[in-house]
């Protein structure tokens, strides 16, 4: 009898460990796809995102090559009209040096990125993806807050310094060349992320 009894209990317990492992394995797999799907849907977000900051960039890059051959024209202009200017309004026409163009007219997003980052999602990336698109978004955050904002500082820290026209429009063309060398670098950084991701 004792024999049967222990048969009896080694099935059941069978039966228990293997209901166990069977519930385990159910959980694993739905807490696998569950990841995965959020993992897609950061993927997609973050690529619609890039595809959204690189027609921005587009329409910066023109606007600012716009700007950058304005710089040009005005440090090589013999007449100094730009400096007559300066000298009847006392203060150096922005307008006129930007050539009627803004600096950005939408800033470049990052939401998607901070959202996937602040869930945790990216530890799913593999590292070539999440090396990437840190790259692509640090470049994008170097060009909003340190290039864009250091020119914009000096058109307007030294809008009233009209004896040093010159000397301004210089720095102003170098600081562009620079953007513009970022930008160039942003726009097929944009290019080589998105082709990953797809």
């Amino acid at each position: 009898m004792n024999k049967m009894n222990f048969k009896k209990y080694l099935g059941e317990g069978l039966l228990i460990v293997f209901s166990v492992l069977f519930a385990l394995f159910i959980n694993k797999t739905y807490e696998d796809a569950r990841t995965n799907r959020y993992k897609n849907n950061a993927i997609k977000q973050i690529k619609a995102e890039l595809l959204d900051n690189q027609k921005i960039l587009i329409d910066w890059m023109a606007d600012h090559n716009a700007i950058l051959e304005n710089l040009k024209n005005l440090i090589e202009s013999k007449n100094d009209s730009i400096q007559l200017l300066a000298k009847n309004k006392r203060y150096l026409p922005i307008q006129v040096i930007l050539n009627n163009k803004n600096l950005m007219d939408k800033p470049l997003s990052n939401s998607a990125w901070s959202s996937a980052q602040s869930i945790g999602i990216i530890s799913e990336f593999d590292f070539k993806t999440l090396q990437r698109i840190s790259e692509t978004y640090e470049l994008q955050q170097l060009i909003m807050e340190t290039s864009i904002e250091k020119i914009a500082e000096r058109l307007f820290l030294k809008s009233h310094d009209i004896e040093n026209t010159k000397d301004i429009l210089i720095e102003l063309g170098l600081r562009f060349q620079n953007l513009q060398g970022q930008e160039y670098r942003l726009k097929q950084l944009y290019k080589e992320t998105i082709k990953i991701l797809e």
